[in-house]
């Protein structure tokens, strides 16, 4: 089967998805036979009724099951190469912002998943995106990549975030939804073919990450909070799953002696040589 056809997914439960929603159908996308659906060319929009992310610590509801969709099933009747995930992104700081990320648990599910274990994901279509996003933002509002964090993880479509932030102010923001929309939108058109990596260490904004995509294309990050948590499995799933091909991986600066000697020490035993090591 070809996969010819992106997905977009959103929740109307999501306050920032329902603004995200108004701006898909400015955009042109229209209602198929099937309810749950809209599309614009070869993009589908999947509406959903329920958070695609759980709301509450440790609490994954019980329907529907898997939460929140069968994304496999999806993408087989659709014929999707991969999946965009928008919705809200909220932090304590409030700041106005726009991010992508790909998912995943380094260490406990705290918000939905499994355990220790990385979403696939596509790290050029995530950087297509992400290069839209940096082009003319909204005013007041910063763009930058976040590291691999929350569910989903256990579907074999790769899939990524892309979110609007950071509290109710952004989220009603009806000229920042359009703007993430069409950015999502243009992204998906531009097929960009930069070389692949994947990050070690800095901030869970990853500052030097989000520099260096306008040269390299970031698949999984694993931000200096979780690296007390990685092993060799792990960074396996990091570059297995970042599924357009894996060529070097960047150790921020600020990582410590013993982190960045088993980092390094694991990615030579894996084979991947091309370490670029930020000091």
């Amino acid at each position: 089967m070809s996969l010819s056809n992106v997905g977009i997914v959103l929740s109307t439960a999501d306050p920032a998805g329902v603004k995200i929603l108004d701006a898909f159908r400015e955009l042109g996308f229209s209602e198929t036979a099937d309810t749950r659906l809209l599309k614009n060319d070869s993009i589908y929009l999947v509406v959903l009724d329920h958070l695609m992310v759980p709301a509450e610590k440790y609490r994954v509801p019980d329907n529907p099951k898997p939460y929140p969709l069968d994304f496999d099933s999806l993408a087989r009747e659709l014929s999707l190469k991969y999946l965009v995930l928008a919705s809200r992104h909220w932090s304590e700081s409030g700041s106005p912002c726009l991010t992508v990320h790909p998912t995943g648990n380094f260490d406990t599910a705290m918000y939905g998943g499994r355990p220790r274990e990385l979403q696939y994901t596509m790290a050029n279509p995530m950087r297509d995106v992400f290069l839209e996003l940096v082009e003319d933002p909204p005013k007041g509002y910063a763009v930058s990549l976040e590291a691999t964090h929350h569910s989903p993880t256990q579907f074999r479509t790769p899939m990524f975030f892309a979110e609007l932030g950071s509290s109710e102010r952004e989220w009603s923001d009806a000229n920042a939804a359009k703007y993430l929309a069409s950015s999502i939108c243009r992204g998906i058109l531009r097929n960009g073919r930069a070389p692949v990596a994947i990050g070690f260490g800095g901030g869970h904004y990853c500052p030097s990450f989000s520099f260096m995509e306008m040269e390299l294309a970031f698949g999984h990050i694993c931000a200096k909070y979780a690296l007390q948590s990685l092993n060799e499995n792990l960074i396996r799933q990091m570059i297995d799953r970042t599924t357009d091909g894996v060529q070097k991986a960047v150790l921020d600066k600020g990582m410590k002696g013993h982190e960045r000697k088993m980092v390094a020490s694991s990615l030579k035993e894996i084979g991947l040589q091309d370490i670029v090591e930020k000091k």
